[in-house]
This record gives C-alpha cells, structure tokens and sequence, in this order.
C-alpha cells in the first residue's frame, strides 16, 4: 500500500494548480453566482509571516474552496500592504533600499503562501507600493480634496521619537505608539486630514445592521463616540471673554460649582493674576512633561486656581476657574463645567479642594405595588418635601404611625411660605409632633424622588426631597397633630426603627443616615432637584428645556460631538505614497492634474528620517520644485523651461507621505480590475462583485474599517460603487498565542515559523487543518506543539481508507464485483445520478477493464454496512457544510475526525468493501476535507479514478432521509448513576425499553435483587431506576 509522505505531493499539486489556472477567476463572467472572499491585506515585513498569519489566512481561503466547489464563480485574490514603517524600518536595519527589502521580503511571503496552499488567484496580485496602483490612491486624494474631505491645518499631534513621524490617534494605544511600544508626545505641526466626521453619523447608525462580529461593531460605535449635548458659555466676570464647554448634561449646569481648563487652552495666560501667575505657570511645565495618558489615568488629580471667575449662565452665580492636567486641549472645547454631585472625577477635585458639591439630579421612583402605589382615579400633584429623623440625648428616635401600613418619619411638603428648607422642617415637627425646640439640623441622605398615593390626602404626590438629623434641645412640646388623631408617634431604640418603619423610601433615608453617605448621588436619569423652575422637572425633559432656554438667551446650543477625530493622513517618512498637492506662495494648496498621476515617489540615498517635521523628500530640490498651473493642477519638472502662460507658477511639491492606510483603504476594490490603466475601476465590474461577501482579519478592528468604511461611502455618493459598505460579513478572528501563552513577537523570540513545520515531514495539509482545530475562531489558543502530529496522524488515517479502498477495487474479486455496481435503490434519484457519473468516470483507471457488464456481484445495497455508511455520511456532509457556513471550523474537522472514526469501526466490522455506497463515502469525505487539506484530498482524488480536480464543482449533498436512524441509544442509569447503554429500534415503546433496562445484565448486578421502587423513562435519551 501507498504511503502518504505531503513533501512528494504537495509540490507537485501546487505547480499543477498554477499552471492549470485553477483558482484563476473570469471577473467578466457573470452567469454564476458570485462570491468574493478576502483576508485583510498582508503587510510586508522582513520577518514573513508565522502561523497565526496562516491561520488567518486560511478562513476566507476555506470559505473561497467551499463556494468553488459549490459551483460559484469564485474569487480569491492577494495582494500586499508594501507601504508604511514596517517596510522602512525593517530597510534601516538591514541596510537597504525600502524597495530592495520590500521585494526580498515579498519573495520570501510568496514562496510561504503558496507551500501552504492557499488558492489565490496570483494572476491579478497588487502591490499598494507599486505606481500603477498609488496612482490611483492619488487620485482618490484628489477627489476628495475637491469634495472638503481633505484639508491640512496646524494642531498638536502625536509623535513618535523613535519613528520620526506623526501618529493617527487610532495608532497611539495606551500612550504609546502602536508600531514601536514607545511613549509619544505631542509636538505643534501642519498636517493633512481626511475629513472622516463628516460620515460619522451614516457610519454609526449603519452599523448595527452590518453582519459583523459584534465585538468588532461594538469597538467601532465605541470609537466613534457620539456624544448629544450642547455648548454651553460662560462669561469670565470682568473681562470680555468666554469660556465654550461642551456637555452631554446641561440638564445638571445649576450644579457647575467650577469651570476648569485644559493647561494648554489659549485664555489660561488671560485669566491669571499677579498672585495666581507663577503658580499656574509652574503648574503648566509640569504637565507638559506627563503623557496625555498619564494626565487622565493619575488618580490623584490636581489643579490650581487661576483668580479668575466665571458667570454660570443659568443662575448667574460666580464658579470659579482652575487649570487641571485630567482635562486634555485636544478633546472637546479643552474645558469642563465641573459638576461634582454627579461625576466621580469631578467629586474626587472638588473634595481635595473644598469646592461646593450641589445635588441637581434625585433619583425617581414611581410607586406601582402596595398601598403606595399610584392609582388612576385621583388627582396628582407635585412638591419638594422634608422628612425628619429626630432623636434625642437619650438616643432614642421618634416614629409616626398611622396604622400598621404607616409607620414612618415625621416630614411633609415645604410650603410657599417657608423661607428655607430649614423653616420648614422645624414647622413641620411643630405641627406633627409639638416639639419646639430644636438644637441642630443637618442633612443626612442624597436628595430623593417618588411618585406614590399619599392616603392621608387622597392624592398621588410626586415629591423629592432629603432627610434630615433633628435633634431636640429639651422635651417642650405644644398641641399638635396629635391631640387631633391624625396620627400617633412613638420613642424606640435605635436597634428598633428599622424593624418598625414600613414605608421603603425612609427606610432608604434611615440607611443612609446609617451610613453617613449623604453624598451618594446619582449618576443616572431622575428628575431635578437645587434647579430654580426646573425642579421636579424629569432629567430627559430638562435637557431639551434648558437648551431651548439656552439658545433664546444666546448663551449655548445644541451640538453633537465625536469621540473620532478626523483622519491625520500625513506621514514625515520617506516610504510612502507622496501627497499629490502642490504648494503655491499666495495661494491654496493645488491638487495635481489627473494626467500627471502618478507623483512617483523618487530614489532617494539616504531615506532615514531626519526627526525634523518634514520627510526627506524635502531634500530632493528637483522633485520638491515644480512648475504648476495653479487653474488647472498640470505639472512640469523644474529642470524643464517654465510653460507659457499667466496660470504657471512655480510651487513646491507636498512632502509628507501618505499614512499607509490610505493605500489599503481601497484595495478590495482595485483587486476587480487590477490591470486597468485607465480608470481606478470599472464601476460595471464593481456592480457585479462587490461588497465582499467574506472579509477577516485578526487586527484593526477600528482603523482600517472605518477608513474603509468612509472611503466606501465617498465612492457611494459620487455612484462609483453599489453600496456604501465595503463588506458583506466580516469575521474578526482571534490569535494563535505562543506555547507560553504571549501574542507570538519576534522581539520576545516565540514566533513559529510555518515553513519548519511543513519541512519537518508533517506537510501543509497537517499544519492547516490543526490551526483550524485548534479552538473556535474568535478564541486565543495557545500554540501545543503535539497538534500538528495529531492532525497528521488524521490524515494519514484517511490516506489508508483510500488506498484499501483502491486495493479492494482492483482486487481479481473486486473486477467481477463492479459488474453490476449500481446506486443503491434507496439513494435519491439525483444522488444516484451523480454517483454514476462519478463511477462512470472512475471504472477505467480503478479497475483497468471496463468491466460493468459482469452481472455476478450482487446488489451492493444489501451490504450490511450500507445503511450505517449513508447515515453517517450524509451526517458529517450536512455538519461539515453547515458549520464552514457558519464558521466553526473547529467542529467541521471534528466531525470530519468522527466520521473517520466511524469509518473504520465499519471496516473493521463488515471488511472493507468494493461498492458504490463505499466509494460515494470516501469521496464525500475527501470533498468536505478539500477545504481544509487540498493537497492529500486532490491525491486521493485522482486515486479514486478522476481526472479533474475536486477543487471546482465537486461538494456533497446530504439527504435528510439518510439522517434518520433505524436504532437508538438509551442511557440506563441506577439511582441517577451510567451503569449500561442500550442500542434498540427506534420505534421502541415506552413498555419495551423499561423492560430491557430492568432484564439488562450490567443493570441486575447493581440492583442486587431489589426490587425497583420507581422507574423513570425520559423519551429517546434515558432510563432511571430508583432502588
């Protein structure tokens, strides 16, 4: 028998693939269904890829097979990401060119993929680093520079000391820059932007409707940051400025107890005076020292008060105005309207600092059980309340009782003629309890709100209010409330009122008089409270009220904000695609004319960065100098004479590099029409493909897919693509970890190169389907060194099945058995039309001899294995299918392993049989593997007597008849405990299975001669018998 050894064949099947054209895909054809299956675009580093790439990889590559082999005009492209640092940086090191080690690099990523197998269509390869394709980046740049979606201002930017380049904020994580894992700092420069906010809104909104890992949608909606609010003014008393701050609150401004600044917002220097002047200076040079990171995550936060006040617009009251490092320039207006009752971080400045802390939010609750409840059939009206805990020297406490259901504080409604809060608890203590004198008071709980049925006035009340520590000078009491009957009152211990008290709402006032937290204020939705004629008013409501009230008075607006800020799309590094604008003295900056595309990026000696804020292309006088027509983009070399006419200029060229992000942004796009020279696509072969029915990848969860995203929407709206997203499904894949359980980093040393395993004996087909088994997609999973044997030894088992198979078939017994191979007559009509194709194909290079007249084999259907062969089969193609389909290809190979298993517990019991329903299994199973292992599976194949490939057209179909079996399992168990199973027909009543349980050998021996007490049956899973 053959051995299976993957260095002998997968050689030859990937040069046979190759120039067979097998996965080569006619974009023009469109009488198939499509279907469009892509990885993020590789990028290009010195080190190739490890296994986590492959694994990567390897999905949209087993989606792509799976829908080739569905008959579907498929399309599988690659590509490479040749532009950015890691190209750059990976040239410095070794001492050449960017483009000399890009293209050694790329060579090395070339000869990896194609050991391992993956069927791209290497006829329409792209390099985003190649002019024929920045070309048309380029030209993208320039539509959306004439459409205001790309301009340049001067702000602070990240940069990168060790990169020698600005930073997107989506590339600086934790502080640090995303590429290096070094610290970043801010530094004043004039940069290009893509004005992505625009979208943010369309972006947002369609996300939740996309088919995409949630994780991924949820880090995008995170990311983008909507944020509904308004910019509120602040008046600086006794000086003609303002200060803008934004909130998502304004229903709490009555709370702003102070307004503080960004250290590096532009009216500090104006707000200090001669004695605050050092100090806030002081203040400043320190934090500039801290990260932006560091500022927001220091627990213990700081500031310094400038001198300065400002007027709160609603109550006209003077806040006064510090300089705090946790507030940050670059986010919002770069100040805060401090609210410490209702924002911890806020809470924490305020308290270090003694500033006030004003509860402007109760929490709400509406009564719906009890006698409390509020009812529908009486009026309902609103007050602020005051509730009173009153004890005594002697500790005890007063309770009012009103009936068994009533038991609770004295308190009632502030009326109009109370002066204060104060005046009126003292007057309700007089009228309800006649105590008199009263030596302090002071507040013991946060402010709270209910709605309920006051029984004692027929009325619903929605009150709110704070309770209240009133302890009594003496026992001097007048006539009250209670000489009148409306109620009575009691002294008990203090161990006694909670076990008294009946109404939950001063339960919650006792606990928190308990606990001394009468600053726990809430964070959530309520109604307001200390708020003028906002009081009572629910917070939601409140919002647009004061906004409204706002904008009348001109003192603020409504304004929505993006966590996302615009796209900083300009590089101070040599490799990358040059910005195609042109920089006249007098006027604005010039996009190059459409037939002076592509800007090629020149060669350059010396392309290590210089630190400085520009790239070194600043160097080359001939490329950076230019004549332009300044009306219409056109360009000429300066070496050449000037063009006649008034429009010529002479301009210097855009320096800095395009960010590599803006080269794949794209791609997907140009991979349908890579060799058009004429347009960036054609927008009719664009209808037809896209979006991209399959996309993964294992990282930029945010970057790249909203640059994409935006892009998409651009092309959208000027009717250059059919849809606004890019990607149909998007499956964000998790990582293969090192065997130390570290992401795999060839700074730490673990990465595992694919190349060592397959040339170690063990092939592409072990090491693919292993990181397939490995875990579910979207969990890490630590690289085990003992997989990929395992796999082998996988399918070195079902090499073996074919090749018995093969022997059997050509067998002298096997050439007088293929006379009347026919299609059992249980198979479908369709299954059987296929199966006789395929055996059609296959007599005359498996048996030799045509020998299918021989009429001396019998009907193969009566083989006893026959049923339990279909069954399983169609089992595992239904398992196999559904599951690539819904992309757990850690249980398509495990069901492809117990179908394996199976296999051979039938071979093993009814011999290894030369039939049709034999035969049909096989190639079942080598047709469900081909995803997963194509080298072994297009070798058994042709084993099996075919001359094309198994990879287009050739996927099983299952039938649901088969699915269903003629016996079943039944679990026996004795007092809850597995002591038997039993295989019986699965038409077995409910009397017969008990019985076969009771008279089963295993089962009398734990029952010992006792007699049953109870037998349980549980229909088709279980027996339980109860002793």
């Amino acid at each position: 028998m053959k051995r299976y050894n993957p260095t002998e064949i997968e050689k030859k099947w990937q040069d046979k693939w190759e120039a067979d054209g097998t996965y080569v895909t006619d974009l023009s054809d469109t009488t198939r269904p499509k279907y469009y299956s892509l990885s993020m675009l590789p990028g290009i580093t010195g080190a190739g890829i490890h296994i986590g790439h492959g694994r990567t990889f390897q999905f949209a590559d087993i989606k792509a097979r799976l829908k080739r082999q569905q008959g579907y005009n498929t399309y599988h492209p690659i590509g490479w990401d040749s532009f950015g640092l890691p190209v750059e940086n990976y040239a410095i090191k070794v001492g050449k060119t960017p483009r000399v080690a890009h293209d050694e690099a790329k060579a090395h990523f070339i000869a990896q993929l194609k050991r391992l197998g993956f069927s791209y269509d290497w006829s329409k390869e792209i390099s985003t680093a190649d002019p024929e394709y920045y070309k048309w980046t380029q030209w993208i740049f320039t539509q959306l520079y004439k459409h205001d979606l790309a301009y340049q201002k001067e702000q602070p930017q990240w940069w990168c000391d060790t990169d020698n380049t600005v930073l997107a904020n989506e590339q600086v994580e934790g502080g640090k820059c995303w590429r290096c894992g070094n610290p970043v700092t801010k530094r004043n420069l004039k940069q290009w932007f893509f004005r992505i906010t625009a979208y943010a809104d369309e972006i947002l909104e369609a996300t939740d409707d996309l088919d995409w890992t949630e994780m991924v949608k949820t880090m995008q909606k995170n990311w983008i940051g909507r944020s509904v609010g308004a910019e509120v003014e602040f008046a600086v008393s006794g000086q003609d400025a303002t200060i803008t701050v934004f909130t998502t609150r304004p229903d709490t401004l009555f709370g702003a107890s102070y307004v503080a600044l960004a250290p590096e917002h532009p009216l500090v220097s104006r707000l200090v005076n001669a004695d605050t002047r050092a100090k806030v200076e002081s203040y400043i040079q320190a934090a500039q020292k801290k990260s932006d990171v560091e500022r927001q995550e220091n627990k213990d936060k700081t500031g310094v008060f400038t001198g300065s006040y400002a007027i709160n617009p609603v109550n006209g009251q003077k806040v006064p105005i510090w300089v705090a490092d946790y507030i940050l320039g670059g986010y919002g207006t770069g100040a805060i309207m401090a609210v410490p009752a209702h924002d911890e971080r806020d809470y924490e400045f305020a308290k270090k600092y003694d500033l006030p802390i004003i509860q402007v939010v109760a929490e709400y609750e509406e009564l719906s059980e009890g006698p409390g409840a509020v009812r529908t059939d009486v009026e309902q009206i609103e007050r602020p309340v005051v509730d009173a805990i009153i004890t005594r020297a002697d500790g005890k406490y007063l309770l009012q009782i009103e009936g068994d259901d009533h038991v609770h504080f004295v308190g009632g409604g502030v009326e109009p003629e109370d002066k204060s809060l104060e005046d009126a608890l003292r007057r309700e203590v007089r009228e309800e309890t006649g105590y008199v004198n009263i030596a302090s008071i002071r507040q013991v709980s946060p402010i709270i709100a209910r709605n309920g049925y006051r029984h004692t006035k027929n009325k619903n009340q929605k009150t709110w209010g704070a309770f209240y520590e009133v302890m009594l000078a003496d026992d001097t009491q007048i006539e009250s409330e209670i000489e009148s009957g409306k109620h009575t009152v009691e002294w008990v211990d203090k161990g006694e009122v909670e076990k008294r008290i009946k109404w939950e709402h001063h339960l919650f006032g006792w606990r928190a008089y308990l606990s001394g937290q009468k600053d726990e204020f809430s964070t959530k939705e309520g109604v307001l409270v200390n708020s003028g004629a906002f009081d009572g008013v629910p917070t939601s409501e409140a919002r647009e009220q004061i906004v409204a009230w706002l904008e009348q008075q001109g003192l603020g607006r409504s304004k929505t904000t993006y966590k996302m800020r615009d796209w900083l799309i300009s590089r101070q590094r040599y490799w990358g695609a040059p910005i195609p604008m042109v920089h006249v003295d007098g006027f604005e900056p010039i996009a190059v004319a459409d037939e002076c595309l592509p800007v090629i990026l020149p060669e350059v000696e010396n392309f290590k960065p210089t630190g400085g804020n520009t790239s070194v292309l600043a160097q080359v006088d001939d490329w950076v100098r230019v004549w332009v027509d300044v009306e219409t983009g056109k360009t000429v070399p300066i070496t050449e004479p000037k063009p006649a006419g008034d429009n010529w200029h002479e301009g210097r060229r855009e320096t800095d590099t395009l960010d590599g992000y803006a080269c794949s942004s794209w791609y997907f796009l140009r991979y349908l029409d890579p060799h058009n020279d004429a347009e960036a696509w054609n927008p009719e072969r664009i209808g037809h493909w896209m979006p991209v029915d399959y996309y993964n990848g294992a990282d930029h969860a945010v970057a790249h897919l909203l640059y994409s995203r935006f892009w998409m929407r651009f092309f959208y709206k000027l009717g250059l693509v059919p849809t606004p997203e890019p990607f149909k499904r998007m499956m964000y894949n998790a990582y293969i970890m090192a065997p130390d359980g570290q992401k795999m980093s060839k700074s730490k040393g673990n990465v595992i190169d694919p190349m060592e395993i397959m040339d170690s004996g063990y092939g592409a087909d072990a090491l693919r389907v292993y990181e397939m088994f490995i875990a579910p997609y979207d969990m890490d999973a630590p690289w085990d060194p003992r997989g990929v044997p395992g796999t082998y030894r996988f399918l070195n088992r079902v090499w073996n099945l074919v090749q018995e198979f093969v022997i059997a078939n050509t067998s002298p017994s096997s050439a007088r058995a293929h006379s009347s191979l026919t299609s059992p007559p249980e198979m479908s009509r369709e299954r059987s039309a296929e199966t006789s194709a395929l055996r059609e194909r296959s007599t005359a290079s498996v048996g030799g001899d045509d020998v299918s007249a021989d009429p001396s084999l019998s009907d193969p259907s009566s083989s006893t294995d026959s049923s339990e062969l279909l069954r399983l089969t169609h089992l595992t193609i239904k398992k196999v299918t559904r599951d690539i389909e819904d992309e757990k290809f850690n249980t398509a190979v495990a069901a492809m392993m117990e179908m394996v298993n199976g296999l051979y517990k039938l071979k093993e019991t009814h011999g290894m049989q030369a039939t049709e329903t034999w035969q049909f299994a096989l190639e079942s199973l080598l047709q469900i593997l081909a995803p997963f292992a194509p080298h072994i599976t297009e070798e058994l194949w042709q084993e099996l007597g075919h001359s094309d490939t198994i990879h287009v057209n050739h996927w099983p179909k299952w039938d649901e008849k088969y699915l269903v079996s003629d016996v079943m399992t039944i679990i026996v168990q004795v007092n809850g405990k597995l002591r038997s199973r039993l295989e019986l027909p699965a038409d077995a009543d409910k009397e017969m299975i008990e019985q076969r349980a009771l008279d089963d050998e295993k089962v009398r021996a734990y029952l010992d001669a006792r007699t049953p007490k109870k037998v349980i049956y549980v229909p088709g899973k279980l027996v339980n018998i109860v002793v």
